[in-house]
C-alpha cells in the first residue's frame, strides 16, 4: 500500500484558475477622459454664479457637493474604470 503523503500529487489542469488582476482590470469600463468631469464643474459654476444673488447659500452647497464629488470620483476611477492608455511623448515639453 502506497502512502499518499510521500507521493507527489498530480496537477489537475481542468480546474479553473483564479483570474489574473490584468484580466479583471480589462473587464472594467474604458477610460474616456476627464471632459465629463470638467463639464460638471463648469455647469455647477455657472448655476452658482447665476443664482448666488437669489440664494446666498449656493456657494456653500456647491463646496459641499464638490468635496463629496471628489471622493466619489476617486472611488470610481479606482474601482470602475480602466487605467488610461499611455501615450509616448517626444520630450518633456520644454
Amino acid at each position: 500500500m502506497k502512502d499518499e503523503r510521500t507521493e507527489p500529487k498530480e496537477m489537475d489542469t481542468n480546474q479553473p484558475k483564479d483570474p489574473q488582476q490584468w484580466d479583471l482590470d480589462y473587464s472594467l469600463e474604458p477610460f474616456t477622459g476627464l471632459t465629463p468631469e470638467y463639464m460638471e464643474m463648469i455647469i455647477q459654476f455657472g448655476f452658482v454664479t447665476l443664482f448666488v444673488a437669489s440664494f446666498p447659500l449656493a456657494p456653500l452647497f456647491a463646496l459641499l457637493n464638490n468635496i463629496i464629488e471628489v471622493r466619489l470620483d476617486a472611488k470610481k476611477f479606482v474601482t470602475e474604470l480602466r487605467r488610461p492608455d499611455t501615450v509616448r511623448a517626444k520630450d518633456i515639453g520644454k
